[in-house]
C-alpha cells in the first residue's frame, strides 16, 4: 500500500466515480481502476459499490478514507517542515474567511500552525466576501480565502483552491427524493437566500436568468445561520454548497441534491496582495491552508473538488 495508491483512492472517493476521477487526475481510467483492484486486494475488503451513477465508499471504505486522509496530511506536513529553512519563523498572520468555510477551516488550521509554526500568531476573522475582499484591499488582514476572486478582485494574487457545486437542502421531512434535481424544478421549490449583494445570490441569478427561470424566493436574510434554521424546521428549502451543512446532512436531518441543468459552482481562492510583499509567517500559513484544504477535501469534510492552478 503506497501514498500513491491512497490519493488515488482519495480522489475516487472524492469525485464518486472512476470517470470523473480519472479525468480530473489526468489518467486512463482502467490504470485507475487497476490501482483501485490492488488496494483491494491486499486489504482483502470492497472499498467501493459499484453503481450506475458512479462508485460509493463501503463501511471500511469510510473507515480508510479517514485513515488515507490523515496519512496524506502528514506526509505533506513532514516534506513542509523538511524543506522549511527557518523553523523559528513568528509573526502575527490575519486570515479573512467566508461564514461558510471558517469553521472547517478554523479547527484544522489553528491546530495545525500551533504545531509546526508555534511562533506564529494566527487571527481567523469571519467576513462575508465583499467585507474580506475590502480588507485585503485596505491591507487590514494578510489572506483572504474568497469565492470568485478571478473576477471580483483582479487587484489581487489568486490560489484557486477547490470547486464547490450548489445543492437543494431541505429538511428531511420534507420528503425530498434522493439524486440530482434541474436548476429549474430547484428554483421553483420555496426558498431562503441571501440578500441580492451576496456572491452567492448574485450566482444563482446568472444562472436562473439563463435558464429563462425566476428563483422562488420565500425569505431573504444575510445569516447563514438563519438560513440553517430556516431550512431545519422546513419553512424553506435554499440552493448553497454544502460545506456548512455537512454534519446535519450526515446526521439525517437535512438532504441535499445537486443542482444540475446547469450546474451551479464556484471556485474559492487563496488571495493576497501583489504589492504587499508576505512575510515569512504569511508564507507558511498560506503553504498550511493549502494543504489542509486538500486533506479536508480527501477525508470528506470539505464539499469540493480541487482546481488546477
Amino acid at each position: 500500500m503506497r501514498p500513491r495508491q491512497l490519493s488515488l483512492f482519495l480522489a475516487i472517493s472524492n469525485a464518486g466515480s472512476m470517470s470523473a476521477a480519472a479525468e480530473e487526475l489526468g489518467i486512463a481510467q482502467p490504470a485507475l481502476s487497476k490501482q483501485v483492484r490492488q488496494l483491494e486486494h491486499e486489504l482483502d475488503v470492497q472499498l467501493f459499490e459499484r453503481h450506475s451513477r458512479g462508485v460509493t465508499l463501503t463501511r471500511q471504505g469510510e473507515r480508510l478514507r479517514r485513515e488515507a486522509a490523515e496519512l496524506i496530511r502528514r506526509i505533506e506536513a513532514i516534506k513542509t517542515s523538511i524543506r522549511r529553512e527557518d523553523d523559528n519563523i513568528t509573526g502575527q498572520v490575519s486570515l479573512a474567511v467566508i461564514p461558510s468555510l471558517s469553521p472547517v477551516l478554523a479547527v484544522a488550521l489553528y491546530p495545525r500552525i500551533e504545531q509546526d509554526y508555534p511562533g506564529i500568531a494566527l487571527q481567523i476573522a469571519d467576513n462575508y466576501s465583499e467585507q474580506a475582499g475590502a480588507a485585503l484591499l485596505r491591507q487590514e488582514v494578510d489572506l483572504a480565502v474568497i469565492p470568485n476572486a478571478g473576477a471580483d478582485l483582479p487587484q489581487a494574487r489568486t490560489l484557486p483552491l477547490f470547486e464547490e457545486r450548489f445543492q437543494l437542502v431541505s429538511s428531511a421531512a420534507v420528503g425530498q427524493k434522493p439524486g440530482p434535481m434541474p436548476l429549474a424544478e430547484a428554483a421553483a421549490q420555496p426558498l431562503v437566500l441571501p440578500f441580492h449583494n451576496h456572491d452567492l445570490r448574485r450566482r444563482l441569478e446568472d444562472a436562473a436568468r439563463g435558464i429563462g427561470v425566476v428563483l422562488n424566493v420565500k425569505y431573504e436574510t444575510a445569516s447563514i445561520n438563519v438560513i440553517g434554521a430556516m431550512v431545519e424546521r422546513g419553512l424553506a428549502s435554499s440552493i448553497v454548497p454544502v460545506t456548512h451543512w455537512l454534519d446535519r446532512i450526515g446526521a439525517g436531518g437535512i438532504t441535499a441534491r445537486p443542482v444540475i441543468s446547469p450546474e451551479v459552482s464556484r471556485v474559492h481562492s487563496l488571495c493576497w496582495m501583489p504589492d504587499h510583499a508576505l512575510a515569512p509567517a504569511a508564507c507558511a500559513v498560506r503553504d498550511t491552508l493549502v494543504n489542509e484544504v486538500n486533506s479536508l477535501i480527501s477525508g470528506g469534510k470539505l464539499s469540493g473538488r480541487r482546481v488546477q492552478a
